[in-house]
């Protein structure tokens, strides 16, 4: 698939069939996510594949810091993590000094092209966001020192949704 299907193409996936990827596929993607371009070749990521139990615990954490908030999203994102059968955890290494902005920003970058490459093979992709909710708990119940910046589901998808609308090109390049 040319790159630029791979992109016109990308949806977030948040229902998935069940079926297990390789661990080979997901680290494939990892690989792919870190020839992304870091300010200064810094390439602050690290990730980890989470077990399915690991999965699920991360899932109910956000369930209970969201259990008296009904109108938050974070308790729908809660149960496509549930649903979902494959959860890589991406942190930042705070270790390597101080340009938070722009290792985030590298970040970014890195995600995205992980997400592209497991489009490009035919897989769906949710980036989490509402995990930032709970980066503290999540580091801390994996036993990482490193600081959880967000969470990307994969896994085949199950769902086909529409491309949801998107600004007009007049509406932001600023003249």
């Amino acid at each position: 698939m040319d790159v630029v299907d791979v992109i016109k193409n990308r949806r977030s996936i948040r229902i998935f069939k069940k079926d297990v990827i390789s661990e080979d596929i997901l680290i494939e993607g990892i690989k792919y996510g870190i020839m992304a371009p870091s300010a200064h070749n810094r390439q602050p990521w690290k990730f980890k594949i989470v077990s399915t139990y690991e999965k699920d615990y991360i899932a109910d954490l956000l369930i209970n810091k969201f259990e008296n908030d009904q109108t938050s999203s974070a308790l729908h994102t809660a149960s496509v993590i549930k649903n979902a059968p494959h959860m890589i955890v991406i942190y930042i290494d705070n270790n390597i000094d101080d340009n938070r902005d722009m290792d985030i920003i590298s970040i970014g970058a890195c995600i995205q092209n992980m997400i592209l490459y497991y489009e490009s093979i035919g897989l769906g992709t949710l980036w989490v966001g509402n995990t930032n909710y709970i980066s503290d708990d999540i580091a801390k119940y994996l036993g990482i020192d490193y600081e959880t910046v967000s969470c990307l589901l994969v896994g085949y998808k199950n769902q086909d949704p529409h491309m949801r609308p998107r600004k007009d090109i007049e509406e932001v390049i600023v003249k």
